[in-house]
């Protein structure tokens, strides 16, 4: 097998109950004990096979979208520089939180 290869725990049968089931990926790697990469590879090795498009609820959401998420402190909100990069806003700027009901308004102070 070879490196990177993690089509070993690969049972098409079962991965496609769980897809036609409609379950989520995270549903579906706790169920078959494997990582999120594993399925992914898995997912794309069934598709290859079948010549179909299979959708997986939640299956492209990586970490780096749950660490994308505002982060609530005593104090207020903290966001990252990568957050902040296409605002006008740079890290220590300080700003008045207008709140409407649909949306969040920043506004600049200074």
């Amino acid at each position: 097998m070879a490196r990177g290869d993690f089509s070993h725990k690969f049972d098409a049968g079962k991965l496609w109950d769980r897809i036609k089931q409609g379950k989520s990926a995270k549903e579906i790697m706790q169920e078959l004990g494997i990582s999120r990469w594993t399925l992914i590879e898995q997912v794309l090795i069934l598709q290859n096979r079948t010549g179909k498009y299979y959708e997986v609820p939640g299956l492209f959401e990586d970490e780096s979208e749950r660490r994308r998420k505002v982060h609530y402190q005593r104090e207020g909100i903290i966001f990252s520089a990568k957050m902040l990069e296409k605002t006008g806003f740079q890290a220590g700027d300080e700003f008045e939180m207008i709140v409407e009901k649909d949306r969040i308004i920043l506004q600049k102070i200074g």
